[in-house]
């Protein structure tokens, strides 16, 4: 049976973006988590490698400049 992956993308959020995944997790115990980060200028990147070093469900990609909306 497929697994369930769950995409966000990230600009910003180093302050939000532990609690968020805390919170996918509780809910969704087995899904993995695909972060998008939109080369934040606030630490969001390291974070995530950070996170994703302890948690093999936890994959991130770093995009080289923003190129999102907003």
């Amino acid at each position: 049976m497929p697994g369930t992956l769950v995409f966000t993308a990230t600009y910003n959020e180093a302050d939000n973006v532990e609690n968020l995944l805390n919170e996918i997790f509780s809910h969704l115990p087995d899904v993995d988590i695909l972060i998008v980060d939109d080369h934040s200028p606030d630490g969001t990147g390291p974070l995530l490698d950070q996170l994703a070093a302890k948690n093999s469900r936890i994959h991130v990609v770093h995009r080289p400049s923003k190129l999102g909306l907003g």
